[in-house]
């Protein structure tokens, strides 16, 4: 054989290994996920989810992306920019209108639900020698209010609107980690957290000694009063170091898909993740709350995902 016919084969065979390659490549499905900030519960649960549903799903591509929360996420997965993302339920609610941080843009009618991810409460953290006992007294003070486009910024902003009190606080915008700095160094009286555990409150308990501001029940009626997606929870004393049950505003928070996103890719990974659920709650708690939640993410709009629905339906779990 001659050089020339030796170097002709191995030209030939390198085309073909790489249209194989091509063609594996080709039948991988990328999925783009949003969380939220480094510091933040999405940020967490997506990261997780995307490391334990990749072993059981070797062909789907899950990439993690770093968003500002739920509001970015929301309006990303309306541009077709993600394919899931995390959003709160008055989140899809308002999209439907679209109404609040999504007036003037288009309409939601694109986002379908995959699962309840959790409940998430928001609330305000300070420290104890910081002269903050009440949330009353975070008037005239510098509060974090999460970092901008996110959900956290939404809800903070609308319990302090609700409290008569947000125009008396000077906002601070910061990511959920540097928030927890902030605090720490003195810079800031306080930051808001939606959602828990949050790694920033828990690092910052393990070195300062940390209070949740606590909601009367008052506060806490005239929340739901002005905004009925919020209903009263309590945070277990298990959350957070030396910070005792609270009762606080809650919101239902979703695993949410584009409609484009295939059916079998979305029944597949609801598959694993109710397989692994457990390995997903070492990785971060709120993933224990998972659940399909059918009815009432259907009540806010938007219908369910196919693939999501396929599943539920076999396994009698649509609930």
């Amino acid at each position: 054989m001659t050089l020339r016919t030796i170097a002709c084969t191995l030209a030939a065979g390198l085309a073909v290994a790489s249209l194989a390659t091509g063609a594996v490549a080709q039948d991988k499905t990328s999925i783009a996920w949003g969380g939220s900030n480094p510091g933040g519960v999405m940020y967490y649960m997506v990261g997780v989810a995307g490391t334990e549903l990749g072993k059981d799903l070797p062909d789907v591509n899950i990439t993690q992306v770093t968003t500002g929360g739920s509001t970015e996420n929301a309006k990303r997965l309306i541009k077709g920019e993600l394919d899931m993302g995390i959003v709160y339920g008055s989140h899809v609610f308002m999209a439907q209108e679209p109404t609040g941080p999504f007036k003037d843009g288009p309409k939601g009618d694109m986002l379908r639900g995959v699962a309840m991810a959790y409940e998430g409460p928001t609330y305000f953290v300070t420290l104890a020698d910081s002269g903050v006992s009440t949330i009353a007294d975070l008037a005239g003070k510098k509060v974090a209010l999460g970092p901008p486009g996110s959900g956290t910024v939404f809800n903070c902003s609308n319990i302090l609107t609700a409290l008569g009190i947000l125009d008396q606080v000077e906002p601070q915008m910061m990511t959920f980690a540097d928030a927890g700095r902030a605090l720490g160094n003195g810079q800031i009286d306080a930051f808001c957290q939606s959602s828990s555990p949050a790694a920033a409150v828990t690092e910052l308990a393990e070195t300062r000694d940390v209070v949740v501001l606590t909601y009367e029940e008052d506060q806490l009626a005239k929340i739901s009063e002005t905004y009925p997606f919020y209903h009263t929870g309590t945070m277990p004393e298990t959350t957070y170091k030396g910070v005792p049950a609270t009762d606080m505003p809650y919101t239902t928070v979703y695993w949410v898909a584009h409609e484009s996103v295939p059916e079998d890719v979305v029944k597949r990974m609801v598959a694993s993740a109710y397989e692994r659920q457990d390995a997903l709650a070492n990785g971060h708690k709120a993933w224990a709350q998972m659940k399909p939640d059918v009815e009432n993410f259907e009540a806010l709009g938007a219908p369910m995902h196919p693939g999501a629905a396929a599943y539920y339906a076999e396994s009698g779990a649509a609930k």
